[in-house]
């Protein structure tokens, strides 16, 4: 996982900068070329992502075209207005960092939650009646999409709900960035850009919202 959370590190960095890719990238799946920002899928159970083009992820742009063992992750971002989560259920989460990750696991059932680190994604079960809180107090909430969509937590910035391969961009850039003992300003400066350009790619929708996504 440790290359690809560099490439989509990479990726991130280049699409903001406009710069072209030295070499172009294939589909996992037939080898076409790919532009520097593309779709991925899931492969289940691994957890690793693919790189997909564009007839690929029309392919298998329809729940059963992997067969259970690829799963295309979606493209919508939604900043959540109004989310509610008190001190107390965040801290039943028990995530030591003010920056997490939580995804709904097909595999286990429940709520995993991923939060960065300088060595990479640390994996960590969640509290499922915090979970249940936050789904009471957050109805949007019910509409997150098992494996390929996260509530991305910053306590310090927002909430978004997001593709998963979002959630590895952001751990591969602290984890390509972070120097020393407190990361250093390099790292703060590529965090407000992927939560500038996260935020420019997002539309709002309250917190409350009970309709499925378009």
């Amino acid at each position: 996982m440790t290359g690809l959370l560099r490439r989509l590190a990479t990726q991130a960095q280049q699409a903001r900068e406009r710069e072209p890719s030295r070499q172009a990238e294939a589909c996992a799946l037939c080898g076409e070329a790919l532009p520097d920002v593309h779709r991925h899928l899931l492969e289940l159970p691994s957890r690793e992502l693919r790189c997909a083009c564009r007839a690929c992820q029309v392919l298998f742009d329809h729940v059963a075209a992997g067969g259970g063992h690829l799963v295309l992750v979606p493209d919508q971002r939604r900043r959540l207005s109004g989310f509610v989560l008190p001190e107390e259920v965040w801290a039943r989460l028990g995530a030591p960092v003010r920056m997490v990750c939580l995804v709904r696991d097909s595999a286990s059932g429940g709520i995993v939650q991923f939060y960065p680190s300088p060595a990479g994604a640390v994996r960590a079960p969640a509290d499922p009646a915090a979970w249940d809180l936050l789904v009471r107090d957050n109805p949007v909430l019910a509409q997150l999409r098992q494996d390929v969509e996260a509530l991305l937590v910053d306590r310090d910035r927002g909430t978004w709900i997001v593709p998963l391969d979002d959630c590895y961009a952001l751990v591969g850039t602290i984890r390509a960035r972070w120097r020393g003992l407190t990361g250093g300003q390099d790292v703060r400066t590529h965090l407000a850009r992927f939560f500038t350009d996260l935020d420019d790619r997002s539309f709002t929708v309250p917190a409350t919202d009970t309709r499925s996504p378009a």
